[in-house]
């Protein structure tokens, strides 16, 4: 399960550089410092099976097993020695068990070889600076909140770190949102060892530190109401909710988890992160208001804002045919609001001879009468669909008529002509034709182009003899 917010925008003249700088530091670790995992691994692991290691604790581990984890006797028996060498190489506990019997036994060059092998294998990322429930250290604590497993594991958490931080910063400021994450990630780590203590597996990830910002986000946020995306298993959507009420949906899905998902996630660091970065913020806002919260989109207040709304979302998904069905549908509802109308010529564009797109620039001729309609507007529509479709059926000579009064209107001489020019070619017989060809000889006349007034008036005089 995924839920993110899906409404906010941010604030690009004020950018969250702190954000920044903490995904930048995590991509720097990944890349300059694990990126020599590998190596290190190599050099453990050729040092192990050159030394005699392996001839002498086979039969040890066996021990341990019956010992501590008899559970694990049928995994020895179905992966053999594949599960034997691969707890050999990096059981931590089971190192911690050897070291006082091979001391007590005076095996010293086995417990030479044993310790060197031990430092080799602790020089990689996760066991240097990784949290190990069972030795917890200060360098642990920290470390682990800027370590990754994997690009996958680096990116999920980097880009939930961004979808979040960038409103949390601005609301807190750079110092107080780093030092809360921060924050978060010990209260994350905290849980995680109390939890599971004892557990020899080190934790590794900003997840912990992450979630804790988004903590923070639902405390900022409250019970004002937010756009939020989900998905459920192979279903996807989106709701409208309080941003309080994501958080025990998040805490919910963590618990859940625990008990359900996989054994590799560390869900109680997730649970410990979200909750301390919710009460930790509480705290803050209460004696300090935020420097300043996010713009929220208010919700569409006309029925006309709500269709464009819904109409903007389904394109926003990629549902484009229902996007151009549901803006065809908004316009025969409300055949005068032109972002409606703007937006089915939009969406009907990729299909220009087809009966939606015609009837879209229908709508927008039709408002050719409506003085709060900028006549710029008309002219481009009109120019755009002229280029766009070879049979405009849209310009009906009832259509024209409007247009070119409206031209008349605006002294806009030249669409007018070109519209009674093309009055004139369907043969329209009307009385208002007439009194824009003698408006169009006028204009002419008055400003010295007889040649152009001579032209019009003799299209007049054709069509009374006709």
């Amino acid at each position: 399960m995924l839920i993110i917010p899906i409404q906010n925008r941010p604030d690009w003249r004020r950018p969250p550089l702190m954000c920044f700088v903490l995904i930048a530091l995590n991509l720097l670790v990944f890349v300059l410092y694990q990126g020599r995992d590998e190596a290190r691994w190599q050099e453990a692991e050729k040092y192990y099976f050159s030394s005699d290691l392996l001839a002498l604790e086979e039969q040890r581990f066996l021990i341990y097993v019956n010992e501590l984890h008899p559970e694990w006797r049928l995994q020895v028996d179905t992966q053999g020695q594949e599960f034997v060498y691969r707890e050999l190489l990096t059981n931590r506990e089971f190192h911690r068990w050897l070291l006082p019997q091979l001391r007590a036994e005076g095996e010293m060059l086995w417990l030479q070889q044993r310790q060197r092998y031990g430092e080799l294998r602790d020089r990689l990322s996760s066991f240097a600076y990784g949290l190990t429930p069972a030795e917890p250290t200060v360098s642990g604590l920290f470390g682990h909140m800027f370590l990754h497993g994997s690009w996958d594991h680096l990116i999920g958490n980097m880009v939930f770190l961004l979808l979040f931080g960038l409103s949390v910063e601005l609301a807190l400021g750079g110092l107080w949102f780093a030092g809360l994450y921060l924050l978060g990630g010990l209260a994350a780590a905290g849980l995680h060892v109390a939890v599971e203590a004892g557990s020899p597996m080190p934790m590794v990830g900003a997840s912990g530190a992450v979630s804790a910002i988004m903590g923070m986000f639902v405390a900022i946020y409250g019970v004002r109401r937010l756009r939020f995306f989900y998905t459920v298993g192979f279903m996807f959507g989106e709701f409208t909710a309080p941003a309080l009420l994501v958080l025990p949906l998040w805490l919910g899905k963590e618990i859940f988890g625990y008990y359900y998902g996989d054994a590799g996630i560390a869900y109680w660091a997730h649970t410990g992160g979200l909750v301390a970065g919710f009460i930790a913020t509480l705290v803050l806002i209460s004696r300090r208001p935020p420097v300043e919260t996010m713009p929220v989109e208010a919700e569409p207040s006309s029925p006309q804002q709500r269709a464009l709304a819904r109409i903007e979302r389904l394109r926003e998904e990629g549902k484009l045919l229902e996007a151009g069905d549901a803006a065809g549908a908004a316009i025969r509802q409300y055949p005068r609001s032109l972002p409606l109308i703007e937006s089915a010529i939009e969406l009907t564009a990729a299909a220009p001879d087809s009966e939606s797109h015609h009837r879209a620039n229908l709508a927008l001729f039709a408002l050719a009468d409506d003085p709060d309609v900028n006549g710029r507007t008309l002219v481009t529509g009109y120019r755009r669909y002229l280029q766009t479709t070879e049979k405009p059926r849209a310009l009906t000579a009832k259509v024209c008529l409007l247009l070119a009064r409206r031209a008349a209107r605006d002294k806009n001489w030249n669409w007018l002509e070109e519209l009674w020019r093309r009055l004139h070619r369907q043969r329209v017989e009307h009385t208002v034709l007439r009194k824009l060809g003698m408006v169009l000889v006028n204009h002419y006349r008055g400003i010295g182009e007889e040649r152009r007034a001579r032209e019009v008036m003799q299209l007049l005089q054709e069509a009374e003899m006709a």
